[in-house]
């Protein structure tokens, strides 16, 4: 198949150093080119609108919030992609593609050579890498839930680091200010003043909105090459830019939804996109359009369903 995946021989040392934010791999460009997409000649363009239960199923199933947090995370303004483990050509193409797909929801992408907070490293040997860079760095999955600091928890991570998959993806998010500020300070308990130390967050005095918000920190995908020989990199690349531009559940039913989510089900039927489809990107819109500081995740959830019903 036309643009399979080309390995080059990178050691599982050198995946991990990516990982944690050294030099080497292939970078987004600083202007990276909008995808092609296959030319629409004679075609009928009929316009149905979204039914509420629609969205919302859409919503419910694609969605992961980190474990005991009441909203969902998102990055905040700007990404680094970071791509090892294929040819040259082929990882620059999957970084473009995802920093593409960021900028048209209104992420900015850093220049080449900034440290990479999505990282997506292509391996034939995935359950290894991650085991081997879980011993090594114990702290970059942030697997239980550190302070101010979220992931989908332990459950969920033996997950990824087992289950065959093509993709798998791990995200780390981080729990800041409404604003957008960092959270200090630890409560401590004394002998003879009582707590001290204690974080000071400003509430807005509405039920309505929460004092604070999950920013997403860190996402590291990893490809399992031996299972993606099938696909183009176009497709692959679309994949992996919703899984790594939003917190994915990977154990949500989408059969019955039209998304890029379905790449890799062999259930799907016609649902089973090759490219992003309408849905993920009005989902994105909106989860780039949605108040930050939602004061639930029902909240959140509603107010998606509902931005997707108007697009």
């Amino acid at each position: 198949m036309l643009n399979r995946i080309k390995l080059k021989a990178v050691s599982a040392s050198v995946l991990i150093a990516l990982c944690t934010g050294m030099t080497g791999a292939a970078q987004a460009s600083q202007t990276p080119e909008a995808p092609q997409e296959e030319a629409m000649i004679n075609e009928k363009v009929v316009i149905t609108a979204r039914r509420p239960a629609e969205t919302k199923s859409y919503v419910e199933q694609v969605t992961a919030p980190p474990l005991g947090a009441e909203q969902l995370a998102r990055w905040d303004d700007k990404i680094c992609v970071g791509v090892s483990g294929v040819r040259e050509e082929h990882a620059q193409f999957l970084a473009d593609r995802v920093s593409q797909r960021a900028v048209e929801i209104g992420l900015r992408t850093g220049k080449p050579g900034c440290k990479p907070d999505v990282t997506i490293l292509v391996t034939t040997e995935p359950t290894k890498l991650i085991a081997a860079m879980q011993t090594e760095y114990t702290s970059l999955f942030a697997v239980n839930n550190e302070t101010r600091t979220g992931s989908l928890g332990n459950a969920a991570f033996e997950q990824f680091k087992t289950e065959d998959r093509p993709v798998r993806w791990w995200h780390v998010s981080e729990t800041k200010t409404a604003d957008g500020a960092r959270i200090r300070g630890e409560a401590s308990q004394g002998l003879t003043d009582g707590v001290t130390g204690a974080p000071t967050i400003r509430s807005e005095g509405s039920r309505l909105r929460s004092a604070i918000r999950e920013d997403l920190s860190r996402a590291i995908v990893i490809v399992d090459a031996n299972l993606v020989q099938d696909v183009s990199l176009g497709s692959l690349g679309d994949y992996i830019a919703l899984v790594a531009l939003m917190q994915a559940d990977p154990n949500g039913n989408t059969t019955a939804i039209n998304t890029i989510m379905n790449l890799f089900r062999s259930d799907a039927g016609d649902k089973r996109a090759l490219a992003m489809t309408d849905w993920d990107k009005d989902f994105l819109r909106a989860l780039y359009s949605m108040p930050r500081n939602t004061a639930s995740l029902s909240q959140a959830e509603r107010y998606l369903a509902q931005r997707m019903e108007r697009e």
